[in-house]
């Protein structure tokens, strides 16, 4: 029966991960072009059957999991490595569909003010030399960010914010998934099936957690629990520089109400992203119980700030 509900989770054709902002779906193994796709028409099992207890049972205990992962250093250089490869693939995929990308122009200055305001306040950061800023020329309201230290702003993205207090949101966001090393979770758990190999599978119970590991090696089961985290990264931060964090919060509100339909019913560990609803609750009810910490504070907004790319001083 669980071999068969994985079976079923890998033949799902569903929409690309990304760390983007008008993303709430679901991951891409096998893309099918016009395909309209519903979890509880189409596949053979109720909802309950992928809960919290299904994902331990497949990919393992998460706390376990984490400490694991601790333990399994990846250095700067092959941080670096990896994220250029990644950047790279991303940048010709913009190519393809005749996507601009610079690293140069206003926008890009003022993106770099504004992570300069934030990067104090990343753990690790003394990991990143710099952090490179880019543009993409497209209407989507999306970001990503890449190991070693790239982040790419789609325009859409700028124009759909209305004020600096958002934004900087969004970039702490795309600052956390960096600072607690998200995009290293695969990589490392690669290494971990590595390890486990060398060492040998001698016994059912060795057996059974290197099929574990090698199914995190090429699934990211817990990205809801990573995005949770970096947007209430991104909450914290801001308020710590000075923003108003319920801007964050806002800007997922808007999304929610500009694609009311994009919620699927796909279980949990196949979504990329929390809905867009989900998100702007959890931001709000963060950002709320951070204010009370600090009543009367005046927070910016930048308005203002935002349309004339000058960040506030």
């Amino acid at each position: 029966m669980r071999l068969l509900l994985v079976m079923w989770c890998m033949m799902i054709p569903v929409c690309n991960q990304g760390c983007g902002q008008e993303q709430q779906g679901v991951f891409q193994f096998f893309p099918v072009p016009n395909l309209k796709f519903n979890f509880d028409r189409d596949v053979p099992f109720k909802q309950a059957d992928f809960g919290d207890n299904f994902l331990r049972q497949i990919v393992g205990d998460r706390d376990q999991q984490k400490q694991q992962l601790a333990r399994i250093e990846v250095s700067e250089a092959d941080e670096s490595k990896l994220g250029k490869n990644q950047f790279s693939l991303f940048a010709k995929k913009l190519k393809s569909q005749r996507i601009g990308l610079t690293d140069k122009g206003k926008d890009v200055a003022y993106l770099h003010q504004l992570i300069n305001k934030l990067r104090p306040l990343m753990t690790n950061r003394d990991r990143f030399s710099s952090i490179s800023i880019y543009v993409a020329d497209s209407p989507l309201t999306d970001a990503r960010s890449f190991p070693g230290g790239k982040i790419v702003v789609f325009r859409g993205l700028l124009k759909f914010v209305t004020n600096e207090a958002a934004l900087v949101g969004i970039l702490g966001h795309e600052l956390s998934h960096l600072d607690r090393q998200h995009q290293l979770e695969q990589f490392k758990n690669s290494l971990l099936a590595q390890q486990t190999i060398n060492g040998g599978v001698k016994d059912y119970e060795q057996f059974a957690g290197f099929s574990q590991v090698m199914m995190n090696s090429f699934m990211t089961p817990y990205a809801l629990e990573q995005e949770k985290e970096a947007d209430l990264d991104g909450c914290r931060w801001a308020f710590q520089a000075g923003y108003d964090p319920r801007e964050l919060a806002e800007i997922f509100r808007r999304l929610n109400d500009r694609f009311p339909d994009r919620q699927n019913q796909a279980p949990s560990f196949l979504r990329s992203h929390p809905y867009h609803i989900d998100r702007f609750m959890a931001i709000r009810d963060a950002s709320r119980e951070l204010i009370k910490t600090t009543p009367g504070k005046q927070l910016i907004r930048g308005r203002e700030n935002l349309r004339r790319r000058q960040a506030h001083q």
